[in-house]
């Protein structure tokens, strides 16, 4: 009789099983197969060979996907920093009952809604020295030094401005999910504390944060992944530059496949970025300690 209900368990298991392998486990054997060959698109006369790990060896040793790298790990670090201190700091906020509250939470949500690619065209006219109104304030204001050379045409400025424009799209989705953690939180605690006599920072630190780690982790993994994948806004408002300045992994990924047709090069920075993503979480689980709760 055991027998027969754990085969009418598998039997039930085994559409969403075959399912996930269809969706996910394919795609990833072919993603990493492609990485073990030399394929040129442009050159069918060279075929498909397999080369081992000869494309892991030329890219690891390539400087320019270390910068790459780099330069991905700054946007993300600084970016998804930003919106995690906004987003509580927000949601602190909104957490309170005053009248307007929905309302006003309802339309911080909206550069959320948004398509990256609006977002983009958006934010490359609110930059544009020539017909744009920020370097204008800026220089109104007497800060016209910054503009010149305008924002995007600049190595050192682009990327954070780049970073600057995910946080404007972004913050809300950190905001809501960190919402949706205090609308859970228990009452218990916050009026145990409160009966102790702590302080209203006290109460934040030592009770607020630690049962918000959860939703904390939740927002920081989601916002860390989707950054890691930065492209639209990244090839709408500057194409990789000036220079190579604001090349990601993601752009560096694009640029092999489309532009050197490399495919095998282009799918091993793709896994590089899988790898990076996957330390990246396990990472924030270590350090943030929800796996000890």
């Amino acid at each position: 009789m055991a027998r027969l209900v754990d085969r009418n368990k598998l039997s039930f298991l085994l559409p969403g099983l075959l399912f996930l392998c269809a969706v996910y486990a394919a795609p990833m054997v072919y993603s990493i197969g492609v990485t073990l060959v030399r394929w040129i698109m442009i050159r069918p006369d060279l075929g498909i060979r397999f080369v081992g790990l000869h494309n892991y060896s030329v890219v690891l040793r390539a400087v320019y996907t270390w910068l790459s790298v780099g330069r991905t790990l700054v946007f993300v670090v600084g970016a998804v920093g930003l919106e995690l201190v906004l987003g509580v700091a927000i949601a602190l906020f909104l957490n309170r009952n005053f009248f307007g509250a929905r309302f006003l939470q309802s339309i911080m949500l909206i550069p959320f809604m948004m398509a990256p690619i609006v977002v983009g065209f958006a934010w490359r006219f609110l930059v544009n020295n020539e017909t744009g109104p920020l370097p204008n304030l800026l220089s109104s204001v007497g800060l016209g030094a910054i503009v010149n050379p305008p924002l995007l045409a600049n190595p050192r400025l682009a990327l954070p401005v780049l970073a600057v424009v995910d946080v404007w799209q972004f913050t809300p989705f950190v905001m809501l999910v960190v919402l949706a953690g205090l609308k859970a939180l228990p009452t218990e605690p916050f009026e145990a504390a409160r009966a102790d006599g702590a302080t209203r920072y006290q109460t934040f630190f030592r009770v607020t944060l630690p049962l918000l780690k959860p939703a904390i982790l939740v927002a920081v993994v989601i916002r860390t992944l989707t950054a890691l994948r930065l492209f639209d806004t990244v090839f709408i408002m500057t194409g990789g530059g000036p220079g190579n300045s604001t090349e990601v992994l993601s752009f560096y990924v694009y640029r092999l496949a489309f532009e050197t047709y490399d495919m095998g090069k282009a799918g091993t920075v793709g896994i590089i970025a899988l790898l990076i993503a996957m330390l990246l979480t396990l990472l924030y689980i270590r350090t943030i300690g929800v796996e000890k709760q």
